[in-house]
């Protein structure tokens, strides 16, 4: 392993800059160290076939990577944590909340939130993009649970405190932070598991209690599922509604396009998704050894996999670093949702909510500006705006 290029010389993930900007970071290391160790004995995984490849073998597993995460460490009794077979089991019973025509019934709710908020603007036009793109999301999440959604200001908040934590260089600060939101994000899902044990609906929420009653699901199960969708379910789609709209502002000809030509709609989502993803890495341990370009990799190892770098890998896309909706079919994929059986089962519904917040919008404005500096909170393993201050022109 002495031969393996050290990650810190390509990807210093406490740097500033790699962290407001990573995507120059990962060209070089696309370029130059495709593989790389990491000070902590990680390997760092960049060119999208290796992702593909070492990512989905049944040697590489995902707990062992939660069980590092600190008060997240919870979501190891989601589907989110688990290997197979119980990944599966789990996944199956959210599965059917979340098919193409369950999620037509769910977008109609973001539509919906988009306009009452729209409503809300001023004859000046000033709205804050993050607010909006929150709002939108987590209240139709809420809907699909059957949950209050009464503590938007709250959840984000303590998100804001739990997120760092995911780094790959966490602070000890990042940790207790992290400890200290869990307490919030925990009671908070069990004071919404009891109010709906006492007062029962048709929710996503009731079917997982149902589960749990007939033995399918345990009391932890419950909770961490239910934790995942409520904390966590708005966060990739609100991300990308408000770096698509700071996109049309610098853009008008690609707001324009979006707004004239509904065809072109689903490809410039897509094309976002590839482009900015909101965590751009993952992780996975390894089971057994593995040789990785002639780089013995031991069983117990963790694989830190750039989802970020391998959506800019150019042996897949041409000109990676531009926005190209109109890319062939074969460039349009991408990794941001994850891949193989633990690609994220909410993924068109991000998609779908993206594309109506997007669209409603359009019907109203012709133009999007960006009218201050947006506040943004990034590590190297998650972005978030805090602000993005709008002004939408009739």
């Amino acid at each position: 392993m002495s031969e393996c290029p050290r990650t810190a010389d390509y990807l210093p993930w406490l740097d500033t800059e790699l962290r407001r900007d990573p995507y120059p970071f990962y060209a070089r290391a696309l370029e130059e160290a495709p593989v790389s160790l990491d000070e902590d004995g990680a390997i760092v995984l960049t060119k999208y076939d290796d992702l593909m490849h070492y990512g989905r073998l049944p040697s590489v597993i995902i707990a062992p990577e939660w069980e590092k995460a600190g008060a997240w460490s919870v979501l190891l009794d989601a589907a989110i944590g688990h290997d197979e077979p119980n990944h599966t089991r789990l996944k199956r019973l959210t599965s059917k909340w979340l098919t193409p025509k369950r999620i037509r019934e769910w977008v109609k709710i973001t539509e919906a939130v988009t306009d009452e908020i729209l409503d809300r603007v001023d004859t000046d036009g000033v709205i804050d993009g993050s607010d909006l793109a929150v709002e939108a999301t987590h209240r139709t999440i809420c809907h699909l649970l059957q949950v209050p959604d009464d503590e938007i200001d709250e959840v984000r908040r303590h998100m804001r405190q739990a997120m760092p934590m995911l780094s790959a260089v966490p602070s000890p600060a990042d940790i207790e932070a992290c400890t200290e939101a869990h307490i919030y994000l925990q009671n908070r899902t069990a004071a919404l598991i009891e109010r709906s044990r006492a007062q029962p609906g048709s929710g996503l929420v009731d079917d997982l209690l149902q589960a749990q009653d007939r033995g399918e699901l345990t009391e932890a199960e419950t909770l961490a599922t239910l934790l995942f969708f409520y904390f966590v379910g708005h966060m990739d789609a609100s991300y990308l509604i408000s770096s698509g709209l700071k996109l049309f502002a610098s853009r008008p000809d690609l707001f324009e396009t979006f707004r004239s030509d509904p065809d072109s709609r689903q490809a410039m989502v897509a094309e976002l998704v590839r482009f900015d993803a909101p965590e751009p890495v993952i992780t996975r341990a390894t089971t057994e050894d593995l040789n990785i370009h002639g780089y013995r990799v031991p069983a117990g190892t963790t694989l830190r996999l750039m989802l970020g770098a391998a959506n800019r890998d150019p042996d897949i896309y041409s000109n990676p670093h531009e926005f190209d909706h109109t890319r062939p079919p074969e460039q349009s994929r991408n990794l941001t949702f994850s891949f193989g059986s633990h690609s994220c089962q909410g993924r068109l519904l991000a998609e779908a909510e993206i594309k109506a917040v997007w669209e409603r919008i359009g019907a109203r404005y012709s133009r999007v500006e960006v009218v201050a500096e947006p506040e943004m909170m990034l590590t190297d393993a998650s972005r978030h705006y805090l602000t993005l201050p709008l002004r939408l022109h009739s």
